[in-house]
């Protein structure tokens, strides 16, 4: 009865050691699968912040894209108005300095209660009420009829004249 005895026992710790094996091996498999869950979560959180990083500098770019092409446009409209100020000026410079400025003030004036629809002065006409003759006189361009002379100034689009005192030498 021995024999059975020391049999059964090697039994028991024969099926102990392949129970603490396979626990072993359950173990062991339990905590690949944990390792492969975390690593693969682990990637997973990367790979979500890469497309948030690239995103965003995307939209950095676009947004850093329009600021250029909005600062460009203002460019071009500050070079449009300097120029359109300094081609004002100069016009202003140039007949103000040839004698055309008060002319042209005076025209100005006319035009402007012309078009309100008042009476305008007797000293204005929309074509001359006579057959005149030309003369230029330091580059500027009057017409008389008589003792009588005219400058041509403009009313909005329309060339009227005014009358003028005779010109130095006349």
């Amino acid at each position: 009865m021995e024999g059975t005895r020391t049999s059964g026992m090697s039994d028991r710790s024969g099926q102990a050691g392949q129970t603490a094996r396979s626990q072993d091996r359950q173990q062991s498999t339990s905590d690949r699968t944990q390792s492969r869950q975390d690593s693969q979560t682990a990637r997973q959180g990367d790979r979500q912040a890469s497309q948030t990083e690239r995103s965003e500098g995307r939209q950095d770019q676009q947004s850093s894209r329009q600021q250029e092409i909005t600062d460009r446009q203002q460019n071009r409209q500050d070079y449009r108005g300097d120029a359109r100020e300094d081609w004002q000026d100069y016009g202003d410079d140039y007949h103000y300095g040839h004698g055309w400025g008060y002319a042209a003030a005076g025209a100005a004036v006319v035009a402007g209660a012309y078009a309100l629809g008042t009476v305008v002065s007797a000293g204005t006409y929309a074509t001359l009420p006579c057959t005149s003759t030309t003369a230029v006189v330091g580059g500027i361009t009057y017409y008389y009829c008589g003792t009588t002379w005219y400058q041509p100034t403009y009313s909005g689009r329309d060339v009227t004249y005014i009358v003028v005192n005779p010109p130095p030498g006349y």
